[in-house]
């Protein structure tokens, strides 16, 4: 650990200043600002919001942000305390992951989605699946072999078509089923997973006093230029990075699914923070 970074949050403490914290949920950036309580020999503890403390718990890390600092801060975290919305960091370094600057908002899909793509040069259109999506980008898996590595590669034009799901809503009749104790029996103590968050699944009433059922978009057709490809390090599945050439169809679905995937982000962290504070004591 680079004990010159501690000199500095010591000093930004004693300045009563705030540090921003900063985690990627779904591929949304959660960033609030956080007060340093207390600097202790090789760690820092830091009182932060609701919403970036779930994302504390899933990562176990996050990146410091603070305007006289050099570069963004890494850091780890060591301990949890929901009940009073407070964090202990430690295990500080820089980074240049380059964290931060992303210009557009980048969202998973809450389920699977496939679509096709297609090369110029070749007449049969290969499957992929969606790993995330914004208003100038996309990323897709694909099997892990040579033959698909050569195929996608960098600089490559390519033309992909896909639906994204429960982006047009039609009122239906209410149903209206019991299911507030599911949740808690469904918790795991030990580890918190998404699994255990009831959220409306696409095709599937909304549980409020309009019921809405979801489906999926028109197929959309857009056009863009393959800009990196990679073997991501958490899954293990190799991507490829489209910069696209949007046009306004894609625009107004896409605008339209990542405005729904922040609202259903907002509903799970939420939904996380409540199953959080029903634990006693710190977590580690």
């Amino acid at each position: 650990m680079d004990v010159g970074i501690l000199d500095l949050l010591r000093r930004v403490a004693s300045a009563e200043a705030e540090i921003r914290l900063l985690n990627v949920y779904q591929g949304i950036p959660i960033a609030f600002p956080a007060a340093i309580v207390y600097v202790g020999q090789n760690s820092i503890t830091v009182k932060t919001e609701r919403y970036q403390l779930v994302c504390l718990y899933q990562e176990r890390q996050t990146y410091i942000q603070y305007p006289g600092f050099p570069a963004i801060i890494r850091a780890r975290v060591e301990r949890l305390e929901p009940q009073v919305l407070q964090a202990t960091l430690t295990e500080f370094e820089y980074t240049r992951e380059g964290i931060g600057d992303r210009r557009q908002i980048r969202v998973w899909p809450k389920e699977g989605v496939t679509g096709e793509l297609q090369l110029p040069e070749r007449a049969e259109s290969i499957r992929g699946e969606l790993a995330d999506i914004s208003l100038d980008g996309m990323g897709i898996y694909l099997p892990d072999n040579e033959y698909y590595t050569h195929l996608f590669r960098q600089g490559r034009k390519v033309a992909i078509s896909l639906r994204l799901p429960g982006v047009y809503q039609i009122k239906q009749p209410k149903r209206y089923e019991g299911g507030s104790m599911g949740e808690v029996n469904r918790y795991d103590r030990t580890q918190l997973r998404l699994s255990t968050i009831h959220t409306p699944s696409y095709g599937s009433d909304r549980e409020d006093s309009t019921a809405i059922k979801t489906i999926h978009s028109p197929e959309i057709e857009v056009y863009g230029i393959i800009s990196n490809h990679y073997t991501e390090a958490n899954t293990r599945r190799y991507r490829i990075g489209i910069r696209l050439q949007p046009n306004e169809q894609y625009r107004s679905i896409v605008t339209q699914f990542i405005s729904q995937r922040q609202s259903e982000i907002i509903q799970e962290l939420n939904a996380l923070y409540r199953l959080l504070t029903r634990e006693t004591g710190a977590l580690r």
